[in-house]
């Protein structure tokens, strides 16, 4: 009996869309193959990340709507999603993951578990079958021999596993090849690696919720337009309700629910990723469905920026490192995110943001500010190296607002030299470099200005304490400095930040202060004050380079 080919794609829910690329493109090297949007949500997107061209049965896709609540995994579910990998890949794996900080179990009978930031449950699976199937071998630090090569199989959760088994048979044409217990392992085709299907009956386990974290539905191959209505018929006899065939561009889709819950679609292998795009440039650029393309500019001003990992210059750099977004230490020397400048952002665009968070912050924690203060500029983020209970800091403390003035020297040259090397490594321009600092941030970028004038000319400082008092004021002729701090703050007092900005004047600098009656703390004022300061100093520089 004539049926499905294997799996087509496997669509979940994420909720930070930037977070999910980060993962499956940065961390698991797939491909982003089409960025495009919900056909039902158009302000939300739909990401499809696979090999090189997205070819049916390396497919995974997800609808990432931001603050979306978690799903929970139960019956009635896709529950865990297989990826396959060639069996001498699994200890470059275990590694990847352990230098990720991402938990896992295994390998265990030639398996690793592990779930993505959302809770989605996965699993790489060594398995010979494997090198048959197509792979994406250019992500950065995941040699071609250890990339994934598509699917699998999928794991589906059941209340009772018989009436799911019979659609899978009867209907859908797979054979039964395996039984472990409570699960059952059926097969189509060739029965290796992305035609796998295991039904794990667990009766009486909390029935599955829908959210963050969970599997949308499962869509099987099928080879063209003639089998899906043949395969739509079947559906039908077997009273199963399918829908009309709907046009997803990219395949065409028949979707049903199967008696346990699950919903499974059947999708052309045609006409593919590359109708819109040419396969060098898959998914660049955000493609829109026909009847959207006439509200591009409304829907691109709600959907959250996201970009690709690195710039291809930096990627032959960073190939030794566990990969492109959570960069580890033996890249520049410190863990880092950078995010590129958005495209079209014609003033922004060429100023890059050094973002330096305050104790207990991390490479994320002020992405959000440099967002809010430059919009489309790029982002230079750095996580620091030194943990006081836990808490990360780029130099060590004796006391509350007593600091360790040995490592603050040699904290701050370690940055520098990041600096210098990030600033090769992104090709970013020297001169449009800013650093913004939060207190403990603050207060090395401080220190930069007055060990290593000129390396950085342009700084937002946050609630900053004076670093430490130089022998002779540094040379800081052409450099710009905006203070912002609360004349109630006990961490970081008034005199302190005036002291500060008289250094910083007596070396020449062009110091603005603003002041805020509050603490220790980032407020709406504060903020504004420093996106305006920014912005003129981002226009005055683009009037400067116009001249030039």
């Amino acid at each position: 009996m004539a049926g499905v080919l294997g799996i087509h794609h496997v669509t979940a829910i994420a909720s930070d869309p930037q977070r999910n690329l980060d993962f499956y493109v940065g961390l698991l090297g797939l491909r982003l193959v089409k960025r495009t949007v919900n056909f039902d949500d158009p302000e939300t997107y739909h990401l499809y990340y696979g090999d090189e061209v997205g070819t049916p049965g390396s497919i995974m896709t997800f609808f990432p709507w931001p603050g979306a609540k978690p799903g929970r995994q139960g019956t009635g579910q896709v529950a865990v999603t297989s990826f396959a990998v060639l069996p001498r890949a699994l200890g470059f794996w275990v590694e990847r993951l352990v230098r990720h900080g991402i938990r896992h179990e295994g390998p265990t009978k030639q398996v690793i578990s592990f779930r993505d930031h959302d809770g989605l449950m996965l699993e790489l699976v060594g398995d010979a079958g494997a090198e048959a199937r197509g792979a994406w071998g250019e992500a950065p630090g995941i040699p071609r021999e250890h990339a994934i090569h598509g699917f699998h199989g999928v794991t589906i959760w059941a209340e009772r596993g018989d009436d799911t088994e019979r659609v899978l048979v009867d209907t859908l044409g797979f054979r039964a090849v395996h039984e472990d217990g409570s699960t059952r392992r059926f097969a189509v085709g060739d029965g290796g690696p992305g035609t796998l299907v295991d039904v794990r009956s667990v009766g009486g386990f909390v029935r599955g919720a829908g959210g963050a974290g969970t599997v949308h539905h499962v869509a099987w191959r099928v080879p063209d337009d003639a089998a899906q209505l043949q395969m739509r018929d079947r559906v039908t006899k077997a009273g199963l309700d399918p829908t009309p065939v709907i046009d997803r561009n990219y395949f065409h889709s028949v979707y049903f629910r199967e008696p346990g819950g699950v919903l499974f679609e059947l999708a052309t292998d045609p006409p593919g990723f590359t109708i819109d795009e040419p396969v060098a440039r898959l998914g660049e650029r955000l493609m829109l469905p026909r009847q959207y393309e006439a509200h591009r500019t409304q829907i691109e001003a709600l959907l959250p920026p996201i970009h690709l990992p690195v710039p291809a210059s930096a990627a032959t750099l960073l190939t030794s490192t566990t990969g492109p977004e959570d960069v580890s230490g033996d890249a520049l020397g410190f863990v880092h995110r950078y995010v590129p400048p958005a495209a079209g952002a014609e003033l922004a665009g060429s100023t890059t943001l050094l973002l330096l968070h305050g104790t207990g912050g991390d490479e994320e924690d002020l992405i959000p500010l440099g967002r809010s203060l430059l919009p489309g500029a790029g982002m230079l983020s750095p996580r620091g190296k030194v943990l006081e209970r836990g808490a990360p800091r780029f130099f060590r403390r004796l006391a509350e607002g007593v600091f360790d003035q040995e490592d603050l020297a040699h904290r701050t040259e370690e940055l520098a030299e990041f600096i210098v090397a990030a600033t090769r490594t992104y090709e970013l321009d020297r001169d449009g470099l800013v650093a913004v600092g939060f207190s403990n941030g603050a207060n090395i970028a401080a220190s930069l200005l007055l060990r290593r004038p000129g390396l950085i000319r342009r700084a937002v400082l946050l609630s900053p304490m004076v670093p430490f008092e130089p022998e002779a004021p540094p040379d800081l002729t052409g450099t710009s400095v905006f203070i912002g701090a609360g004349r109630a703050d006990p961490i970081a007092p008034p005199a302190q930040v005036e002291h500060l900005a008289d250094l910083l004047r007596r070396g020449g600098a062009a110091v603005t202060v603003h002041w805020q009656p509050g603490g220790h703390a980032l407020t709406d004022g504060e903020i504004d004050a420093a996106r305006q300061w920014l912005w003129q100093l981002v226009a005055a520089r683009q009037v400067e380079r116009s001249r030039a």
